[in-house]
């Protein structure tokens, strides 16, 4: 009897040992979160978030987000199991400044250079591929008709740090111009500017645009690509596979993306000089344009004393 007593009280004493271990331990190890499958350990990304550059990137983080660069990291997500984005915003240098210390997870749209690549890794396969222009104002008539020489003397805004600016003023001196230069920070402030008369012309991709400008010189283009910190190959090989799987679904899937908020980047709506003076000259005014029809232009005809004596509409030939 007194040898079971003994065996028991030794019993008990190693399982108290045991479970008091056991409480030690989890009170310093960390606890492992998963998704909401409850299949995935969730993984935090801390992603870039350009500020002023809408249709690419809309909103500010904490509220409404959309834009074709927020939708295709959506359908990213959907590949990589247990990622949850945190989105932290900045300009284009901050941000790639913050990639490049660790500080950010990963960032959309980086086109690839070899000084870049020696900080950072790259996707296999390209987002796509984006194409540099110089805008202007749609009456900008000197500028419209294709002669790089009407840029001398300019004043022409420009963002810091980004492809299009370096493609853009190497092609400005390939030509031979001389212009002054203005920086902005952000794309829509860049738009903004040309549209208030702060500059002369522009030097910006096709990732947005605005109705008020128009691309007036093509100056190059270059694929893009998702970039992450060499810190994070485990991210990589997650996006490599991710948009392996995007491609086989739909290969096309990122322009027909892009397509829903920049269709006006493939030229402006505005009328030209030309078209202006048309207008002012035939006191015709454009009254509804019909997809897949002819305009129809209000004439207004007046008596001498100024009032309207009559109003027809006349087709515009094709």
């Amino acid at each position: 009897m007194r040898a079971a007593t003994v065996l028991r009280s030794v019993i008990c004493r190693a399982l108290a040992i045991v479970l008091a271990a056991l409480a030690a331990l989890s009170s310093i190890a960390p606890v492992q979160a998963f998704a909401d499958d409850s299949s995935q350990p969730v993984k935090t990304v801390r992603v870039g978030w350009l500020v002023n550059n809408e249709g690419f990137q809309n909103g500010t983080p904490g509220e409404r987000l959309s834009g074709w660069g927020y939708e295709y990291l959506q359908t990213l997500s959907y590949y990589t199991p247990g990622w949850r984005y945190e989105y932290v915003s900045g300009t284009f240098t901050e941000l790639m400044d913050m990639l490049e210390a660790g500080e950010i997870d990963l960032m959309p749209n980086i086109s690839y250079s070899e000084e870049r690549a020696q900080k950072l890794l790259f996707s296999s396969n390209p987002e796509g591929t984006e194409r540099y222009y110089i805008y202007a104002r749609p009456d900008r008539d000197d500028l419209a008709k294709g002669d790089p020489q009407a840029l001398q003397g300019l004043t022409i805004g420009y963002n810091s740090g980004v492809m299009q600016t370096i493609v853009g003023q190497q092609w400005l001196a390939n030509e031979g111009i001389a212009c002054t230069y203005r920086e902005y920070d952000g794309g829509s402030v860049l738009f903004d500017a040309l549209a208030n008369g702060e500059v002369d012309a522009i030097i910006m991709n096709d990732t947005i645009s605005s109705p008020e400008a128009s691309p007036m010189f093509y100056v190059g283009s270059s694929d893009y690509y998702f970039a992450v910190p060499k810190s994070r190959p485990d991210l990589m090989d997650n996006i490599n596979s991710a948009m392996a799987a995007i491609n086989r679904v739909n290969p096309r899937y990122n322009d027909e993306v892009k397509s829903n908020y920049s269709a006006q980047n493939s030229g402006s709506s505005s009328l030209t000089g030309d078209e202006r003076a048309w207008l002012k000259a035939n006191n015709n005014t454009i009254t509804r344009l019909h997809y897949g029809q002819t305009p129809l232009l209000q004439r207004r005809r007046r008596r001498q004393n100024g009032r309207l004596a009559r109003i027809a509409c006349d087709d515009v030939a094709r």
